[in-house]
């Protein structure tokens, strides 16, 4: 029969492994990529019967259209080929973005203007009015010079796809030609792409769809108040059922450490961050606490054997349970990259790395934080 670690004098500084495991996953964890589906990309979908090697497809890809950092995987009915944002394209969205935001703050000056000098054909003398529309007139006048500049600028970052000239003093001309550029450069590049792959992969229908930088980016901070509002409400929870912060705090570390090393996992390892990921992440947390929250049940609200003996049991049941998630996600892993499916391979990757951390954090952090408080209560009591 195996020693009971927990039954040792020093079964509190067991605690040191997951905190350690906790700072190098700290470090790692700003070396994290974005994927496309995060930092803007473009996904396209073939129908094609095309037996290609993925690896080799997105070799060829990546010699064909510079900068497109592509992945090519298999998916239902042919191939999945996400490649990044073209950078011109992606700087004139933000020109665009900044280039609706003038606009609109010409329209709302103008709107006051033409207020005040309504009011004005009414009191001709008021000083503050003319005052007000003084300035309402010279915000006007610098939206315009700003819109004036800024479509300047956008048309030059669009100059490798599209050739505008355009002399006009109208804000919604202005407007419109700065839409109209980088719907049709959108168009060209899209046409290109296209053009690119049939050179490439015989397909005969296809389906295009681009993430913006600024959309991926909207994506990732709901994707990081999805994770904090999770975290919450685990907490008010898990202290429903248990009353007392150190049990909560426990599971809550448990959980904690176990996304804290599965990211830092995927810095060190190269997994990138998107939406597949993210949700192996959730899936992780709903996994910790359920571990977690068993140590705690076990060893705190039943009765049978020595405190050391349900914790040894606990561990053992925790341990079998783990391993064979570990096993599942293996394999699964093993699968997806052979057959190159990186959305299965990325949440298999997160999840195993975490399964690994939960090891740690589980029977070396939260059952002797778990333990030591339930000694001390015996105690007092």
């Amino acid at each position: 029969m195996p020693k009971n670690i927990y039954e040792s004098k020093n079964y509190k500084f067991l605690v040191l492994v997951p905190v350690i495991l906790l700072f190098i996953g700290l470090y790692f964890i700003p070396k994290i990529q974005l994927d496309s589906s995060l930092r803007g990309g473009i996904e396209v979908q073939l129908q094609t019967n095309s037996l290609m090697n993925a690896r080799e497809l997105t070799a060829l890809v990546d010699s064909k259209i510079p900068g497109a950092e592509a992945s090519v995987s298999r998916a239902p009915g042919g191939l999945s080929v996400t490649l990044a944002s073209n950078a011109s394209l992606a700087d004139a969205e933000k020109i665009l973005l900044s280039i609706y935001a003038i606009y609109s703050n010409y329209s709302t000056a103008n709107v006051n203007a033409t207020i005040i000098q309504s009011e004005l054909s009414t009191n001709p003398g008021n000083a503050t009015l003319k005052a007000m529309l003084a300035n309402e007139t010279a915000r006007e006048q610098k939206a315009i010079g700003m819109l004036n500049a800024s479509v300047h600028s956008e048309l030059s970052v669009l100059k490798p796809f599209v050739n505008y000239t355009y002399n006009s003093s109208s804000p919604a001309s202005m407007l419109n030609i700065a839409k109209s550029a980088y719907a049709n450069a959108s168009s060209i590049y899209e046409a290109k792409i296209i053009s690119t792959l049939k050179s490439i992969i015989p397909f005969s229908v296809y389906s295009y769809n681009e993430i913006t930088p600024t959309l991926g980016a909207f994506f990732l901070s709901q994707l990081k108040n999805i994770i904090i509002a999770s975290f919450i409400l685990v907490a008010i929870g898990v202290f429903f059922i248990f009353r007392t912060p150190i049990p909560s705090l426990a599971v809550i570390f448990g959980a904690g450490n176990d996304i804290i090393v599965a990211l830092g996992a995927m810095g060190a390892f190269g997994i990138p961050l998107g939406v597949a990921s993210i949700g192996g992440i959730l899936m992780l947390i709903g996994y910790s606490i359920d571990t977690d929250m068993l140590t705690s049940i076990r060893i705190l609200k039943r009765s049978e054997g020595s405190v050391t003996e349900r914790a040894l049991g606990t561990m053992k049941t925790g341990v079998t349970m783990t391993s064979a998630a570990i096993i599942s996600f293996g394999i699964l892993f093993i699968i997806s990259y052979i057959a190159f499916i990186p959305t299965y391979s990325e949440i298999s990757g997160v999840v195993l790395c975490g399964l690994f951390a939960d090891l740690a954090t589980t029977w070396l952090g939260n059952l002797p934080i778990i333990l030591w408080y339930k000694k001390k209560r015996v105690q007092h009591e």
